[in-house]
């Protein structure tokens, strides 16, 4: 069931760690099919869960193609199965064949033959994991920071990706908000601060979406969780079932003792909050022993 691109002739000498695991690991069961602008890869460990994920904006650029899918290690780690899709280009995913393998897929039964199946993306990835998530009615879908759509027609006020926004959205699976309806549960991740993911999330909304807001995270909400150190225990209890919006704050209120989340706080005052306020938060970073922050509050107020 594999298909190898000749354009990868050119890889470097390290396989990735989803080959050597075929080839030599514990589960060898599996596929890789390639093409210009994507690939796919699965690999078949247990029946019980398949984690589902898509490349970010990042990985799109990354010159290498023959990589390790986004979120493969993890899955390694919680012995899932997996299915990776991969991306080449940073066009969100719209690609006709593309389409058509992953609509092949679904046909073939391969998201029926595990108990789970859990959709999971960041950003553009998170776009997909929505947009696809008709393919496998039932799944679960954890986006992180995700665009609904960048089509011009439907969200001409998102700006931030040019390449995006000029890719082909006359297709299937354009709009994300019409495609989430067949997923059991959309946990939807998003720092409402940054105010492109803010609409966003208002237009991927629904009886089965649960908005979990991540204050002060930025766009860059599963990498503020990774470095919180909660990334691997929210996953683990969204696929188990027994995730909530308590357990959720519970987890995220570790974020807070991260430099990032405390300067991001301190951007928030500085811009928004009352004279009053500030002086507040001057004298508590003061007992916190935070000369950083302290100094640049201290800056602030000066110019004011």
């Amino acid at each position: 069931m594999s298909r190898i691109d000749s354009s990868i002739t050119s890889a470097p000498s390290a396989a990735p760690d989803w080959l050597v695991d075929l080839s030599s690991a514990k589960y060898r069961s599996g596929f890789f099919i390639s093409d210009k602008e994507f690939a796919i890869q699965h690999t078949h460990r247990k029946a019980d869960v398949l984690f589902v994920t898509f490349d970010n904006l990042s990985n799109a650029r990354d010159p290498l193609r023959v990589r390790d899918p986004w979120g493969y290690g993890f899955a390694a780690k919680s012995e899932w199965s997996h299915l990776g899709v991969l991306s080449f280009r940073p066009n969100w995913f719209r690609n006709d064949h593309l389409f058509e393998q992953l609509q092949r897929l679904a046909r073939d039964d391969l998201f029926k033959r595990y108990r789970r199946v859990v959709f999971a993306g960041t950003s553009m990835g998170g776009y997909a994991a929505c947009a696809f998530a008709s393919l496998a009615p039932g799944c679960q879908v954890i986006a992180y920071s995700p665009q609904s759509t960048l089509s011009p027609e439907i969200a001409p006020w998102d700006e931030r990706y040019r390449s995006g926004s000029q890719a082909d959205w006359s297709g299937p699976y354009a709009d994300a908000a019409t495609e989430i309806g067949a997923a059991r549960r959309l946990w939807l991740l998003y720092d409402p601060g940054v105010p492109e993911d803010l609409r966003h999330a208002k237009r991927l909304d629904g009886p089965n979406v649960t908005h979990l807001r991540t204050r002060y995270a930025g766009h860059k909400t599963a990498w503020f969780m990774r470095h919180a150190g909660i990334l691997s225990s929210f996953t683990r209890e969204v696929v188990a079932g027994t995730m909530t919006s308590t357990r959720f704050h519970e987890l995220y209120r570790v974020s807070r003792k991260l430099r990032v989340y405390e300067a991001a706080f301190l951007q928030h005052v500085i811009e928004n909050g009352t004279l009053a306020s500030k002086h507040r938060m001057l004298r508590l970073l003061r007992t916190q022993d935070r000369p950083n922050m302290v100094l640049d509050l201290e800056r602030h107020l000066a110019l004011t």
